[in-house]
């Protein structure tokens, strides 16, 4: 497998966080592992670090990580996972809500536009039977649109719905290129909106962070901090509102990345980092 991602906010991260040795940290969002790495430098070499990722090509990457317990689920049964490892004294959790590289180059999935004899499935989850091809060939117009404008906040979501409804009444949207033609659009920064858009609706990816926010906290012990690394505003909001309503804020304004970091990680420039410690 190729490069799967580089870390973003490290630096903020390895003082925000405040690991010590001895300490356990939990990586809701494991990818290609970055993140758990750098924690492990802090709390070896005792302190563990569990990792959750949905998607089992990243979980089998991490296996025989040493300290590293790679757990294959959804954030949102952060609370069960923990319970079922027995991974207690928890000092941090972090999530980090960016795609990962190898899902954009390497899956096969469709999620980048710019790939257009990929399906157009979306899934984080291989497994899940939910992708965006049933989305746009069975979702009745109303659900395009609100899907397009709750998600990817973009400009007239009805047209975009109404060519969607015309284009596969010819012909079924199989692929990114299929999707491509039936919207006739070129504009950049308006396709990425529309993808957002699907990926959100086909992962749940909202209601998942709202729901596993409150109960990652609940697991922190008295004095660890919840970390959240978000890239839209949609997340931010989510993020913002829940930290508005518990324990100590760290970060009055969220952390972005530094103009050296955006240099070498152009994927940094949008990330925003929020840190809440329970008190």
């Amino acid at each position: 497998m190729q490069e799967i991602h580089t870390p973003v906010l490290v630096k903020e991260l390895r003082v925000l966080l405040n690991l010590k040795s001895g300490d356990n940290a939990v990586d809701a969002t494991l990818d290609g592992g970055g993140h758990a790495r750098m924690m492990l430098e802090f709390i070896k070499p005792n302190g563990k670090v569990l990792g959750i990722d949905q998607d089992k090509n990243m979980v089998e990457k991490m296996a025989g990580e040493k300290n590293i317990t790679a757990v294959l689920g959804n954030f949102k049964d952060i609370d069960e996972i923990i319970k079922k490892r027995g991974f207690k004294k928890i000092r941090a959790i972090l999530f980090d809500l960016g795609m990962s590289r190898w899902h954009i180059e390497g899956s096969g999935r469709g999620f980048s536009f710019g790939r257009p004899e990929e399906p157009i499935l979306m899934q984080m989850d291989a497994r899940s039977q939910k992708n965006a091809a049933l989305i746009l060939n069975t979702c009745p117009e109303s659900e395009l649109v609100r899907i397009f404008k709750e998600f990817g906040e973009v400009r007239a979501p009805w047209e975009l719905a109404k060519k969607i409804i015309l284009a596969r009444k010819a012909k079924r949207i199989y692929s990114v290129g299929d999707l491509l033609s039936a919207l006739g659009i070129k504009n950049k920064k308006s396709l990425a909106k529309i993808f957002q858009a699907l990926r959100i609706a086909v992962n749940n990816e909202l209601e998942a962070l709202t729901e596993a926010l409150p109960k990652a906290f609940g697991a922190l012990d008295v004095g660890g901090r919840l970390a959240v690394i978000s890239y839209h505003s949609l997340e931010d909001r989510i993020v913002k509102n829940f930290f508005s309503t518990r324990g100590k804020i760290l970060t009055k304004k969220p952390q972005t990345a530094s103009q050296e970091e955006i240099t070498k990680n152009s994927s940094s420039r949008s990330a925003k980092l929020r840190v809440l410690e329970k008190i």
